[in-house]
């Protein structure tokens, strides 16, 4: 007969067992109410995080006013023997042209050929400006170039100012500004070739030196006047600066027409 062994009973008693359930619920209790506590914390933490990421950007819907905008009036030194070729202080003796020539409003913009704002104001607010005023507004374009961040822009400027004299300058200029990104020398012979400008004549006018003279006297002229950014415009004298909405335009322009 073999003998089997005697059932062992267990140590822990209905007491000892519910004291472990117990011990466990409080244990439990205890992690949510950290993490409950720890969040409402932190939330503060986030809203401040929210509140400082930097400015934001502007409703310009309606456009800043003109103080906002950069302004500074001209001097007049330029008037001096210029006559019309010289609206409110800034000289444009033979530079290009749209507009009535006793519009009431003079804009004179000084404008790089590789600028992408330039290209951005020339594609959106230019077309823009011109639909809303038409002829009502002389519109004057003079090159102010920075050769170093702009290799190309020079070269540029002195193929539009011959375009210019063939009578093609804003659809040169146009032709630039959507070809800016891949700029140089195949792509100005390009252009002009796609316009129907006179090749030999156009040719020979780049490498005159009376044409490199009229594109170095547009660069005294935005230096004297302070140009040290494109694009800069002068509306009836008072200065814009950068690739504004139309709105800081229109401030500028409608009182002349109330």
């Amino acid at each position: 007969m073999v003998k089997g062994k005697r059932p062992t009973s267990s140590t822990a008693t209905p007491w000892t067992r519910w004291v472990g359930v117990v011990v466990g619920l409080a244990i439990v209790a205890g992690i949510v109410w950290w993490v409950t506590t720890r969040g409402a914390e932190e939330a503060p933490t986030e809203e401040a995080t929210t509140e400082g990421v930097g400015p934001q950007p502007l409703d310009v819907a309606g456009g800043p006013t003109r103080a906002e905008a950069s302004i500074a009036n001209v001097p007049p030194e330029s008037l001096v023997a210029h006559g019309v070729d010289a609206p409110r202080g800034v000289v444009v003796s033979n530079d290009p042209r749209l507009g009535d020539a006793d519009a009431p409003v003079v804009i004179v913009e000084f404008s790089d050929f590789q600028c992408p704002h330039c290209a951005d104001f020339h594609t959106n607010t230019f077309p823009a400006l011109r639909s809303l005023y038409g002829e009502r507004v002389r519109w004057y374009f003079v090159n102010r170039y920075f050769t170093q961040p702009h290799p190309h822009a020079k070269a540029a400027a002195i193929a539009a100012e011959c375009a210019n004299r063939q009578g093609k300058f804003w659809e040169y200029a146009d032709g630039v500004f959507r070809r800016q990104e891949e700029l140089g020398p195949d792509v100005l012979d390009q252009i002009a070739g796609q316009l129907g400008l006179d090749r030999a004549a156009f040719d020979q006018c780049r490498a005159d030196p009376a044409v490199a003279a009229e594109v170095a006297s547009d660069q005294a002229e935005g230096e004297r006047l302070g140009v040290d950014g494109t694009p800069t415009f002068f509306v009836n004298g008072v200065r814009i600066v950068g690739a504004q909405p139309l709105g800081v335009f229109n401030e500028s322009i409608q009182p002349y027409f109330q």
